[in-house]
């Protein structure tokens, strides 16, 4: 089969099979002729022996044969086929019509015999005139009782439909496994940041000047309290060691000489 050098996309080729072998009976039949539907079931015959319609007007018999084809070109096979149809019935004349193309050698063919005709889709468009958009009936439910808890027929989803649903359900997904990644990632660099600064902060130096200020901050006796230390029995109260005072006998003796200060404290 040989694909059509131009498809057409109109209301025409987007109608039925039959409708289409309806339109051109009723073309033939605003030209005079009696139409007999001999082909798709119209008469009683099915196939009609490769014809569709039959044209009576006085003396002349025309076998007419309707290909409604948009995708494909009609090839010389059917050309013949009807030459040997309009012999058998004693036909005067034969058409074969279709709403696309016909091959070259369907064309070649025809032009050998002077009376069969062909009709390709731009001539049967200018017979037949504009021609209205097919109306689609939607296919009606049969009515349930509402008292019944009768369940309404499952809806059939087609495959495009559950691979348009597949393909959100995935992007869906993808979205809440990719936040809950980038989510984590966040948590683990602030606790990061968090342990660094952390760490920083004990491995600095505290500055010598505040050590010193916390020293000096410190009483070396608190007030209001009295040491009850006494020093041991029999040992000798040693005095205290100035750092950078002089240690002279005299000093040192003067020392010795004072009692304690825990026994000073304990005779007042």
């Amino acid at each position: 089969m040989t694909s059509v050098r131009h498809r057409h996309d109109d209301a025409l080729s987007r109608v039925t099979w039959g409708a289409f072998e309806h339109m051109v009976a009723e073309h033939f039949r605003r030209q005079g002729y009696r139409v007999e539907h001999t082909g798709t079931g119209e008469g009683p015959n099915l196939t009609g022996g490769g014809i569709d319609l039959k044209l009576h007007r006085e003396q002349e018999l025309v076998v007419v044969q309707c290909k409604h084809w948009n995708s494909f070109q009609v090839p010389h096979n059917d050309v013949h086929q009807l030459i040997g149809v309009m012999h058998t019935v004693g036909a005067t004349g034969a058409i074969v019509i279709t709403s696309g193309e016909f091959t070259t050698s369907a064309m070649e063919a025809a032009a050998k015999f002077r009376h069969i005709r062909l009709i390709d889709g731009k001539t049967i468009r200018a017979m037949l005139g504009p021609i209205a958009e097919p109306v689609v009936d939607a296919p009606t439910l049969p009515d349930l009782p509402t008292w019944t808890g009768a369940a309404r027929p499952p809806i059939r989803h087609t495959r495009q439909q559950r691979t348009d649903r597949a393909a959100a359900i995935a992007a869906v997904a993808a979205v809440v496994v990719m936040s809950g990644a980038l989510v984590m990632l966040y948590t683990v660099y602030i606790r990061e940041i968090q342990q660094a600064q952390m760490a920083k902060l004990r491995e600095a130096p505290v500055p010598a000047a505040t050590q010193q200020r916390t020293e000096a901050s410190l009483p070396s006796v608190l007030p209001g309290l009295t040491s009850t230390l006494r020093p041991a029995e029999g040992a000798p109260a040693k005095p205290a060691i100035v750092h950078g005072a002089p240690a002279g006998r005299d000093v040192i003796a003067e020392w010795n000489d004072k009692p304690p200060v825990a026994a000073a404290l304990k005779d007042q």
